[in-house]
């Protein structure tokens, strides 16, 4: 007989002191992942880009977020908690690590919220155990990780997704519904669709969730009208609507240039399969393989659709939060530009690894169901462990910061520095301490908005004719090899020397070029 999640079949329940122990033990090892080495990592572009969008007034903030595809709440976040911690790496990697940290405390809620019993409003052995489990999960995933330790909106996404999910389950199952928890939901929505556009796939799933509860699984007295019953809902919806709205916009600008030039390769079964394989890991321990990448998918849709076989409302919540972004982020790279993403999936992601601590925790048999639970973890922690290992290969690499360091050292004050593009120029100053005088290239013609145009100031560039004005005698010059992305080498002005500095995201070179009057005049 399959055991319950809603009622204890074997008349025990689990010590709620001792689950919150494993919630510990669970934490303390996601925190040992996620602070390895994280104040000697390198900033890589995108995370640099973030400090730069920082670093703009409140006005000019939300004018340059409109050139970058994501919304602009992260960089708010981000600005003021510089303004309160300071900027140093360990500091601004906070903004990801704690909400990285709360995704997983959020997510072990959800799922003791959507199978606590309505009768007693107590969680059985089952229900405790698929909630550390899923917490588990997440605190493993290489991809989480990955995103809890680095500058970007994900984790603070991925975390708003989770306690948003908690407080809407907490105002649909909780009799009487209290008003506080409506307008938590609601709150957390709104940062949630300010955060990340694929935030909108997932606050669509949670209402229409929402809906489908109240029209079909209510628990309010007869009596009550249909309005009432909707009403805390159609209010939430309008709140979180009307709050979005001034964005629109902007939000369709930002599509726009996403239509017209973003990165991805178009959308394809191999693609999605690539999406697929490095958003669980794998690609940690084998090279690229999409048909592992599909088989993965198969799996995860095999675990969606058993799910709903319990016909549960939280194996429902489950199966929609973590199967509609994905069905919509399918068909919009079907049909638009590609923007099937492994990143842009964390948000579901937590509740499919949720969804699968459920189904192990419905095993009957105890000793299959423990198998299968040091299974998951098993495989979690190997793939976390090459991760750990991988990124101890990285940080001997000396990447940007070495590159900076070492202009720093023979650099003098008033030498210009040019980089060879604003995606490498974000990364230069938040790693130079000489910022005055370091300037990007422009060759005549406007970057495209992927390589971090949104964050640059006008007077942040030198054309080739600025440049022949100034008449310096040394240009520093900092390259992207591995981009094939060069300063050009300009007239009247020859290689004296170079070096090159690899990093886990790109091959930099910084090379140093004089004046032909100099070399002419220290030859003489």
């Amino acid at each position: 007989m399959q055991s319950d999640l809603s009622v204890n079949s074997m008349g025990e329940r689990h010590h709620f002191g001792f689950t919150v122990w494993l919630l510990i033990v669970v934490i303390l090892i996601a925190i040992g992942l996620r602070t390895q080495r994280i104040s000697a990592m390198t900033f890589w572009f995108d995370e640099s880009f973030c400090l730069k969008m920082a670093e703009f007034s409140e006005p000019e903030l939300l004018v340059h977020a409109r050139e970058d595809p994501h919304p602009p709440f992260f960089y708010f976040v981000l600005k003021y908690w510089m303004a309160v911690f300071g900027s140093s790496t360990f500091a601004t990697r906070l903004t990801s690590l704690i909400p990285g940290l709360l995704a997983i405390i959020g997510t072990f809620l959800v799922v003791r919220e959507a199978y606590r019993d309505q009768q007693t409003k107590e969680c059985t052995r089952a229900v405790n155990m698929a909630a550390v489990l899923a917490a588990a999960l997440i605190a493993l995933s290489p991809l989480h990780i990955l995103w809890s330790y680095q500058v970007r909106m994900y984790a603070l996404g991925t975390a708003l997704a989770a306690f948003s999910s908690w407080f809407l389950l907490k105002a649909l199952f909780q009799e009487p519904s209290h008003k506080s928890n409506w307008c938590f939901f609601t709150i957390m929505a709104i940062a949630l669709v300010y955060t990340h556009n694929f935030g909108l796939f997932t606050v669509a799933a949670q209402y229409l969730f929402a809906t489908g509860y109240l029209a079909f699984r209510h628990r309010t007295p007869p009596e009550n009208s249909t309005v009432q019953r909707f009403l805390p809902l159609i209010v939430s919806a309008t709140c979180t609507s009307l709050a979005w709205l001034p964005w629109v916009p902007s939000f369709l600008h930002q599509r726009q240039l996403v239509v017209d030039g973003f990165w991805t390769k178009p959308f394809s079964w191999e693609t999605a399969g690539g999406t697929l394989f490095d958003m669980f890991g794998v690609d940690h321990i084998m090279d690229l393989n999409p048909t592992i990448g599909l088989i993965i998918g198969q799996v995860a849709l095999l675990v969606v659709l058993l799910l709903t076989l319990g016909r549960r409302p939280g194996d429902y919540f489950l199966a929609l939060a973590s199967g509609f972004p994905f069905l919509a982020g399918i068909l919009v790279s079907a049909f638009s530009r590609n923007i099937f993403n492994d990143r842009y999936f964390m948000f579901s992601q937590i509740f499919l690894l949720a969804a699968i601590a459920v189904l192990v925790s419905r095993v009957p048999l105890r000793l299959i169901r423990y198998t299968l639970v040091l299974l998951c973890v098993g495989c979690s922690g190997f793939l976390a462990y090459h991760q750990w290992h991988n990124r101890e290969a990285d940080f001997q690499l000396p990447g940007i910061q070495g590159a900076m360091a070492s202009v720093d050292s023979r650099r003098k004050p008033d030498e210009l520095v040019l980089v060879c593009d604003p995606a490498i120029y974000v990364s230069v100053i938040a790693h130079t301490k000489q910022r005055p005088g370091i300037f990007t290239f422009h060759p005549g013609e406007d970057y495209p908005f992927t390589h971090g145009a949104a964050a640059m100031h006008p007077d942040e560039y030198l054309t080739a004719e600025d440049i022949a004005n100034r008449g310096d005698t040394w240009i520093w010059a900092v390259d992207a090899d591995s981009y094939n992305w060069k300063v050009p080498m300009f007239g009247g002005y020859k290689l004296v020397g170079e070096s090159r500095f690899p990093g886990f995201r790109a091959k930099y070179a910084v090379r140093l070029y004089a004046r032909s009057t100099e070399l002419s005049a220290n030859t003489q």
